[in-house]
């Protein structure tokens, strides 16, 4: 490419010069005095700019090192290239623990107040359950009751046998949480696995157990009072029983017109209105034993009210409760009762111990399933 100074000769037509100036694709060269205007491309280089002509013999066409000496100056100094960094060391990851029943999914939406002595004044952190050996990767989303469409809560990922605080609420907005869904996928990493069924499920939660005090108890994944809503166990997407009380109002509402006509075939066809079963309930044979007996001794579950009760009246009425399920059983040798007393300070578990040895001696005591019931149960077989 021709450049200022340089000495060149017209391509297409006789004469050359010198070039004074380029602007863009037009060069003006200086031939003889006069300045004409001339395409680069029509233009050819005899001698470029620094070279001095070779007087003593022909005279060069290119001169390669005064081209590069020309050149240099005006070449850009080239950056040095950006230093590559190193990818970050990964980050090390303890190996899962798994257990003997994760291979099942049991998923638990837990409520945990933060006073429960002063539930109506206390904020609820919403935990998840994770009792599996998978990562479970999820959405939580809630709406209330006049909402036609779901908010998104939480989305995320929870590790095996974990827990997870996904969101603190207080009382003015629990009405937004009056149904939520729950909607996820289990997978293990780096290993091969069972492969689960996707799971999504929808439940309406009860808001007045957030204001009741005996709803919420230790249970198998928290020593503290906590309100839970299972939402997979076993495996299997736990869907609580809804009752539509308008239509048991229909079902149970019989037309006067079709109470006529089935009167009226009755008499015709002398239809057999029907007769008593001849089994006896099972419960009527004191020494039948009957399946697993569950006692809640929860002071909740044993009275409505506790005004005017100190706390000796309150475990007088569990101990009488734990009495009157012995002596009821009493015949039915080898039945098996739980009475479910909670972990607490154990106040309430050593008094039902003590009373159990001396009244009931015969009988087998032992701790309930851990599985089933934590460290707030005790299994009793009569004897």
């Amino acid at each position: 490419m021709a450049r200022i100074g340089d000495t060149v000769r017209f391509l297409n037509s006789v004469g050359g010069g010198v070039i004074t100036r380029i602007e863009d694709k037009i060069a003006y060269v200086d031939d003889g005095g006069f300045e004409t205007p001339v395409l680069l491309k029509e233009l050819v280089v005899v001698l470029p700019a620094g070279h001095e002509p070779d007087n003593k013999g022909a005279k060069k066409m290119f001169d390669q090192k005064a081209y590069d000496n020309g050149r240099r100056e005006a070449e850009p100094v080239k950056a040095a290239p950006a230093p590559v960094a190193e990818p970050a060391p990964k980050a090390y990851e303890a190996p899962v623990e798994e257990t003997s029943h994760g291979e099942k999914l049991n998923l638990v939406l837990a409520f945990e107040p933060s006073d429960v002595k002063h539930l109506d004044k206390s904020e609820f952190t919403a935990v998840l359950v994770n009792d599996s050996n998978y990562f479970i990767s999820f959405s939580l989303m809630r709406r209330s009751e006049q909402e036609r469409g779901w908010t998104a809560v939480y989305n995320g990922i929870v590790e095996p046998n974990e827990l997870l605080n996904l969101a603190a609420l207080r009382h003015e907005n629990l009405p937004d949480y009056e149904k939520i869904a729950f909607q996820c996928i289990a997978y293990k990493k780096d290993k091969p696995f069972t492969l689960q069924s996707p799971v999504s499920v929808s439940r309406k939660l009860d808001l007045t157990k957030f204001h009741k005090f005996h709803c919420f108890r230790p249970g198998l994944y928290s020593d503290t009072p906590v309100l839970e809503f299972p939402l997979v166990a076993d495996g299997v997407v736990a869907r609580p029983l809804e009752i539509n009380s308008s239509e048991i109002k229909e079902a149970m509402t019989w037309p006067k017109q079709e109470k006529d006509i089935t009167k009226e075939l009755s008499k015709k066809f002398r239809v057999d209105s029907g007769r008593k079963s001849g089994h006896a309930d099972p419960a009527s044979n004191p020494r039948k034993v009957l399946p697993l007996i569950e006692v809640d001794l929860h002071i909740g579950e044993l009275t409505d009210s506790l005004v005017g009760m100190e706390p000796k009246d309150m475990l007088e009425m569990q101990l009488d409760a734990v009495r009157k399920h012995m002596k009821d059983n009493s015949a039915r040798i080898g039945q098996k009762i739980v009475f479910i007393h909670g972990k607490g300070e154990g106040v309430l578990r050593n008094a039902v111990l003590q009373l159990l040895k001396k009244e009931f001696p015969k009988a087998e005591l032992q701790d309930a399933s851990f599985r089933e019931y934590g460290f707030g149960a005790t299994l009793v077989t009569i004897h």
